[in-house]
């Protein structure tokens, strides 16, 4: 094969995957937590999933599926992970369909808090929170809570759940969380309680408890 053929050859399929590219850009998902462990752990499962499902559809010489779900576990919080998730949105070389950002209430106030869920709705970020924390979407696998109480209690609630299942201690970071919530409570239950504990209004932080865990859920499990 002379240089200019293997140059055409070369151009092709470089055309070739930028075309498959593009067409799957509509399913690129960002991900980026504020937790490094917890909350990527349990997404993690979701993006395993996923990879094997993308598997049987796309060409593999074409596309890495790598580039279809990245997740971030940044250890930054409320407005700084929007700064840096906005960042890696504007990084990328190949345009994500979905980005989100995953950040828990905690102990920040109520204005930064409520400012990080604005600020990245205007740069078109979703946001997955949790007030007060991620495990009261864990825990509304097993039962409905309406009321505020704190993230050590959801993990009292969690642990005796647990135990009662044989599963032992509930721990922030153990593996395989998502299959055990799934397997153990419900996911359709779950995400009714959690439609039911949201309210209108753009004060986020007086949604108490609350999350939006759910739709990004949803997300991937219409995917799948």
């Amino acid at each position: 094969m002379g240089s200019d053929d293997l140059h055409k050859k070369r151009v092709r399929e470089r055309k070739t995957r930028k075309e498959a590219v593009r067409d799957l850009t509509p399913y690129r998902i960002l991900i980026v937590c504020e937790g490094e462990k917890t909350e990527p752990g349990y997404f993690k499962t979701l993006k395993d999933l996923l990879e094997v499902k993308f598997r049987d559809l796309v060409d593999l010489k074409k596309v890495n599926l790598k580039e279809f779900i990245e997740i971030d576990g940044s250890g930054k919080n409320t407005e700084s992970l929007v700064r840096h998730t906005l960042r890696l949105k504007g990084q990328a070389s190949i345009p994500f369909g979905h980005v989100w950002c995953v950040f828990d209430k905690d102990s920040f106030t109520n204005e930064q808090f409520n400012s990080a869920i604005i600020n990245a709705e205007k740069e078109d970020i979703e946001v997955a929170w949790s007030n007060e924390a991620i495990e009261l979407w864990f825990l509304l696998h097993f039962e409905y809570v309406s009321t505020g109480i704190t993230r050590y209690q959801y993990i009292e609630k969690l642990n005796y759940i647990f135990k009662g299942l044989g599963l032992g201690k509930y721990e922030k970071n153990m593996d395989g969380i998502y299959n055990i919530l799934k397997e153990y409570g419900s996911q359709d239950f779950a995400i009714g309680n959690a439609k039911k504990l949201l309210r209108d209004g753009f004060n986020y932080a007086d949604m108490k408890p609350a999350t939006t865990v759910f739709k990004l859920v949803e997300l991937l499990e219409n995917m799948l």
